[in-house]
């Protein structure tokens, strides 16, 4: 089994978007008044979404939890779906530009190590994930944006295991292909264990895995099998 990540390492890569963008506002010095302001609302934005969800989001709720009025808000942002999807359109961004510390020397750590990031990511986001999902039901033009930027992502991946670790048997888009399907059971799992609770997936992880590393592990073990056949064991 893979070396444990240290305490460092983890807290890294768990990093939650909301910890992530009070940690930028706090950084940057000299904000005007009207910047300040910008950011309480998006922060209050952000903390309505993972709590509460696109669908139940209220611009008055927003105003309250940001200490505005309404005609305050509607100076930075001109709508609800503004609002949020300027705060999406960033939490997709700031989920793109997430690397690994240091390139990993097998190919079986560099799926393990994507596959915590990623469990680690969604325990992290739950709430802003799911409003990804409801925002691009709703709104078919961020739709079409989130599924181009899934799609590239995928693209990335396969390319950079292409470029690393090519699996003998398999060209590029069929590379592709399988790192999508595999994506989309990490999503299906991730929903069900973070943003939409399943009792049964709970149930079932817990006694398969009981901590993040060791549902890495358990995942990882099934795409290094597919990816690399004919290794003669899974590290």
């Amino acid at each position: 089994m893979t070396k444990p990540l240290s305490e460092l390492e983890v807290a890294d890569l768990a990093f939650s978007f909301r910890e992530w963008l009070v940690e930028r506002q706090d950084q940057v010095k000299g904000r005007r008044k009207g910047e300040r302001t910008r950011d309480r609302i998006r922060l209050a934005t952000v903390d309505l979404l993972n709590e509460r969800g696109f669908r139940e989001l209220r611009v008055s709720d927003v105003c309250e939890r940001a200490a505005i009025t309404p005609p305050v808000l509607y100076l930075y942002f001109n709508s609800k779906q503004a609002l949020v999807e300027d705060v999406l359109r960033e939490f997709l961004d700031r989920f793109s530009l997430q690397r690994a510390r240091q390139p990993a020397q097998t190919a079986y750590e560099s799926i393990r190590e994507a596959n915590l990031r990623w469990i680690l990511w969604a325990k992290a986001n739950s709430g802003l994930i799911q409003c990804l999902f409801e925002f691009s039901n709703e709104i078919p033009e961020f739709g079409s944006l989130y599924a181009k930027a899934n799609h590239e992502w995928h693209l990335r991946t396969a390319q950079a295991i292409m470029r690393r670790f090519p699996p003998n048997h398999m060209d590029l888009p069929s590379l592709h292909l399988t790192i999508i399907a595999f994506g989309g059971m990490m999503d299906d799992i991730t929903r069900k264990l973070y943003s939409m609770p399943d009792s049964n997936m709970l149930g079932l992880v817990n006694e398969v895995a009981g901590s993040d590393e060791h549902l890495a592990d358990f995942l990882s073990h099934i795409w290094f099998k597919t990816l690399y056949p004919a290794s003669p064991r899974v590290p």
